[in-house]
């Protein structure tokens, strides 16, 4: 009952309100961390 009226409600006009849609995360130019943190450490101490 509760869901029905929230979702007929209309969202009030707000002027001084105003975000641009973009993404807030940027790539980064390092691959994902696949392996465990302890792992990495021991290859990058033989590399």
């Amino acid at each position: 009952m509760q869901l029905k009226v929230i979702a007929h409600k209309a969202v009030p006009d707000r002027p001084t309100r105003n975000e641009p849609r973009v993404r807030k995360r940027r790539p980064k130019a390092y691959p994902l961390m696949t392996k465990p943190q302890h792992e990495l450490r021991k290859q990058l101490q033989i590399a």
